[in-house]
């Protein structure tokens, strides 16, 4: 299961980047999860590691992820090491003096027929704590310092 939404923030790509490279900070403006540094492990950058909270109705989508891909201050996408089958990426698109920030998560829920309902009955849930969390980042980001 895919989602992905989009937001238009008045601020340079190198300020939205500021938020979205350090999970430390998902606290701030993520929706529907929780974030905490792995011990020992980098807190940001590539090869960061964090424990996960994302819980869909009864099912727990959490779990240890790493940030897998880092491009300053464009793109950075992290997937799951344990827990449930999951990806997510920040894209960032300079949009004249604005920033367009992309949040995409897909998931998978292990099992058969009834692991596709349980993902078809999570997708508004989870599309619905994208958006917030793209609303909130607009929000933290143009009401934050410059």
């Amino acid at each position: 299961m895919r989602v992905e939404e989009s937001i238009r923030i008045a601020a340079p790509r190198d300020q939205v980047w500021r938020y979205v490279s350090e999970p430390e900070r998902y606290g701030e403006f993520m929706s529907g999860s929780g974030w905490a540094p792995v011990p020992g492990e980098p807190a940001s950058g590539p090869r960061a590691r964090f424990a996960i909270a994302i819980e869909v109705r009864s099912i727990d989508l959490g779990g240890v992820v790493e940030v897998v891909e880092w491009d300053p201050p464009h793109e950075l996408t992290w997937s799951n090491i344990t827990g449930i089958d999951q990806r997510g990426r920040w894209i960032l698109r300079e949009r004249n003096a604005d920033t367009e920030a992309t949040l995409r998560v897909s998931y998978q829920v292990p099992g058969g027929v009834l692991a596709l309902v349980a993902s078809q009955l999570g997708r508004p849930i989870i599309r619905r704590d994208v958006r917030r969390s793209l609303a909130a980042l607009k929000e933290v980001v143009e009401g934050g310092p410059h």
